[in-house]
C-alpha cells in the first residue's frame, strides 16, 4: 500500500537530522546548545546561522534566513519541496517510488516525456541526417563547436509540414498530447495535423532541472520561408512554457553564476551558447521579452547581481528603463556593460581577443542608476537649471513606479539613490524628497482615476465584469483588528495543532477575510477531518502548489511559539471573531432603520433586532 506523503515527508524529516545535513553542505561548529556557520544566504563575515539540533530548525541572526532540514535544501539547491524531499530521502536510503502521482503529475510527466522524445528527435536529425546538412554548415559559420551543440542539445526540424507528425504517428506519440506542447497544430479544414516548426535550427528551450519545456526556431538563411516568417519562432504559450518566466541557459549558467556572484543577461540564444563555449558559463538570455519581476525572482534563487548585456546602440534604451523600475522594487543589484563597436556577444566572442575583451565589458558594468545619469547628462556637460530638472524628473519620474507600501529593504534603496542624486546634481535632498512624493502622488491619483473609470464602465474591456467574474472582497487591512485576529488564530493553529478541532467547530474558514490565510485554516480544517495531524509538514503536502503560503505559515510558527496558554489565547480569540460579527450585525440593523422608520410595525422590529443584538454583543 502507498506510503502517505504527510507520513513520508516526516520519515524522511526524522531520518534527516538538520546538524547532519547542513554539515554535509557548511561548515559547523559547536556553541552551547546550538551549531555555528557562515550564512550562505548573504554576503556573511561573521558565523550568523545557528542551527539548533533541539528543533531540528536553522536561523540566520542577520539575513532572516530560517526554517527546516528541507527548507534548508530548497535553498542551497534551489529546487521546490519535492525535489528536495527526493534528495533527502536518497540521502537517508529511503525509496519514493511508493509515493502515488496525483492526477496533475501524471499529465504533467506525460508532457515533459513528449518534449524529451521531440528534442531526442530533433537533435538525432542535425546530427545525422543528410537533410540537415545546411543547418550543420550554418552553426559552424557561427563557430559553434560539436561539443556546444550536444551541450544545448540543438537539434533541426525539416522543411517538409509533417515531419514530426509522422515520427510521432510510426512512434505512439498521441497527437493531441504533441499540440499541446505547441509543436504542432490541427490543420483548419480539421484533417490531420502540421508541424509548426519548419526549416529551422532548434534551440531546446530548459527549465533548471535541464527538462526541454519548449523550443526556439531559427529559420535557417536559406529557407524558402525566410522572407515571410520571422527570423527566431519560440513554442506557444503551454503548460510547460511561459517565455516570460524562462530564461535561456540558466539550467547551465546558475551555478557558474552563483560562483562569480552575478547572470549575465544577452539577448539571443547563440549568444549565450557562445559565451559558454568560451568560458564565460555565467550568461543568460530572455525569450524575446524584457527582463520582468519574474525573470528577477529566478535569479535572486542563484545570484544578488544582474548584468545586462547592451550592444553600444541600444545603451540608454526602454529597456535599461525598465530594469530599473526593478532594480528600484526588487531586492537586487542592477548594472549594465555595453559591448564595443555594436558587435552582439556571439560575434565579439568569435574574435581574436574577443573573449578577454568580453570578460573586461562584464567586470566593468556601470550600476543601472549612474547608467542612467550618465546617458541622460550626455546630452549637456553643462546641463541648465531646466535640463537638471528633466534628468531629475526622469529617475524620480521610474521610482514613482515602485509600490506605494514598499519593503524596508526597498524604502533604504530609495533613500540611497535620492542621496546620490542630491550628491551627483547639486540639489538639496530634502527637495529630491519632496519631488519624488510629487510624483508618486501624481501616479496614484492618475491610477486612482483609472480604476474609477473601470468601476463606472464595468463592461469596457479590462473591467472587471467583461472577464465574467464579479470583484473579489477586499482582504482585511493590515492594520485592523479583523486581519490581527486572523494572524493570531493562524499562529495559534500552527503551533498548536491540537486546536484546530476546537476552531474549526466554532469559526468557519469563509469568515476569514485575508485570502492565504484563508486558504491556509481551510486546508488545517480539511487535514483535521481527514484525521490527519494538520502540522507544518501536514500543510507543505497540502499547499504544494504555494509555497509562498508554506513559507508564511513557517514565519507565523516562529512568532507563534513565543504564545502561552494557547488554548486560553485561541477562546479570546474566537470571542473577539464573535464580537466582530455581532458588531457588524448590529450595524447592519442600523443602517436599516431609516428604510423603516415610516412604517410602526418594521420600526417595531427593528428595535427587537437591535435589542436582541446588544444583549448578544453584552452577553
Amino acid at each position: 500500500m502507498p506510503l502517505d506523503p504527510v507520513e513520508l515527508t516526516k520519515q524522511i524529516k526524522a531520518a534527516s537530522d538538520v546538524v547532519a545535513v547542513v554539515g554535509g553542505y557548511l561548515t559547523l561548529r559547536p556553541a552551547g546548545p546550538v551549531f555555528k556557520c557562515l550564512c550562505p544566504f548573504h554576503n556573511d563575515s561573521r558565523p550568523s546561522l545557528d542551527v539548533d539540533p533541539r528543533r531540528q530548525r536553522y536561523r540566520c541572526w542577520a539575513c532572516g534566513a530560517h526554517g527546516d532540514v528541507i527548507t534548508f535544501v530548497q535553498h542551497m539547491e534551489k529546487v521546490d519541496f519535492k525535489e528536495a524531499r527526493s534528495i533527502l530521502a536518497t540521502r537517508a536510503g529511503i525509496k519514493l517510488e511508493t509515493e502515488p502521482l496525483t492526477p496533475q503529475d501524471l499529465a504533467r510527466s506525460r508532457l515533459f516525456d513528449v518534449m524529451k522524445w521531440a528534442q531526442g528527435r530533433y537533435q538525432d536529425c542535425l546530427l545525422n541526417d543528410p537533410v540537415a546538412e545546411g543547418a550543420r554548415k550554418y552553426l559552424g559559420e557561427r563557430k559553434l563547436s560539436g561539443a556546444t551543440v550536444r551541450q544545448f542539445g540543438l537539434g533541426f526540424a525539416p522543411l517538409a509540414g509533417d515531419w514530426i507528425t509522422r515520427l510521432a504517428h510510426a512512434d505512439g506519440v498521441p497527437p493531441d498530447t504533441l499540440a499541446e506542447v505547441g509543436l504542432i497544430a490541427a490543420r483548419q479544414e480539421g484533417r490531420g495535423f502540421y508541424d509548426r516548426f519548419r526549416d529551422r535550427v532548434m534551440f531546446p528551450i530548459r527549465d533548471v532541472q535541464a527538462r526541454p519545456i519548449g523550443f526556439g526556431g531559427r529559420i535557417m538563411p536559406e529557407s524558402p520561408y525566410a522572407s515571410r516568417s520571422p527570423k527566431y519562432y519560440n513554442s506557444a504559450e503551454t503548460p510547460l512554457f511561459s517565455k516570460s518566466d524562462v530564461l535561456y541557459g540558466l539550467d547551465l549558467a546558475r551555478q557558474a553564476g552563483a560562483t562569480v556572484g552575478y547572470l549575465a543577461v544577452v539577448e539571443g540564444y547563440t549568444d549565450v551558447m557562445m559565451a559558454h563555449q568560451c568560458g564565460v558559463p555565467q550568461v543568460v538570455a530572455t525569450m524575446g521579452t524584457a527582463l520582468n519581476a519574474r525573470h528577477v525572482a529566478q535569479i535572486r534563487r542563484y545570484v544578488p547581481k544582474v548584468v545586462l548585456v547592451y550592444d553600444a546602440d541600444a545603451g540608454g534604451s526602454t529597456g535599461v528603463d525598465r530594469a530599473l523600475e526593478l532594480f528600484v522594487r526588487e531586492d537586487v543589484e542592477l548594472a549594465v556593460a555595453t559591448l564595443p563597436d555594436g558587435l552582439d556577444p556571439c560575434d565579439l566572442l568569435s574574435q581574436p581577443g574577443g573573449v578577454e575583451t568580453f570578460k573586461k565589458v562584464l567586470a566593468g558594468a556601470v550600476d543601472a542608476l549612474d547608467f542612467k545619469l550618465n546617458a541622460l547628462l550626455e546630452r549637456d556637460a553643462s546641463p541648465s537649471v531646466e535640463a537638471t530638472r528633466r534628468v531629475i524628473d526622469g529617475i524620480l519620474g521610474i521610482m514613482a513606479t515602485a509600490p506605494a507600501r514598499p519593503s524596508q529593504a526597498a524604502q533604504m534603496k530609495q533613500e540611497l539613490i535620492v542621496t546620490r542624486l542630491s550628491h551627483r546634481l547639486g540639489v538639496r535632498q530634502q527637495t529630491v524628497l519632496a519631488r519624488l512624493a510629487e510624483l508618486k502622488d501624481e501616479r496614484r491619483k492618475k491610477v486612482a482615476g483609472e480604476q474609477a473609470a473601470d468601476r463606472a464602465n464595468p463592461g469596457a474591456p479590462g473591467g472587471v465584469e467583461s472577464r465574467g467574474t464579479r470583484p473579489a472582497a477586499p482582504p482585511a487591512a493590515k492594520s485592523s483588528p479583523t486581519y490581527t485576529l486572523e494572524v493570531t488564530l493562524l499562529r495559534l493553529l500552527i503551533v498548536e495543532p491540537e486546536l484546530v478541532g476546537l476552531a474549526a467547530g466554532r469559526l468557519p474558514a469563509e469568515i476569514i477575510e485575508h485570502t492565504g490565510i484563508r486558504r491556509i485554516i481551510t486546508e488545517m480544517y480539511a487535514a483535521a477531518a481527514a484525521g490527519q495531524v494538520p502540522d507544518l509538514d501536514t500543510m507543505r503536502v497540502r499547499l504544494l502548489d504555494r509555497e509562498d503560503l508554506v513559507t508564511a505559515m513557517m514565519d507565523q510558527a516562529e512568532l507563534g511559539h513565543g504564545y502561552t496558554e494557547r488554548p486560553e489565547k485561541l477562546e479570546k480569540v474566537l470571542a473577539d471573531f464573535e464580537r466582530l460579527r455581532l458588531e457588524a450585525e448590529k450595524q447592519a440593523v442600523r443602517q436599516s432603520m431609516p428604510a423603516a422608520a415610516d412604517n410602526h410595525l418594521e420600526a417595531v422590529d427593528y428595535l427587537r433586532r437591535l435589542q436582541k443584538s446588544g444583549a448578544r454583543t453584552a452577553g
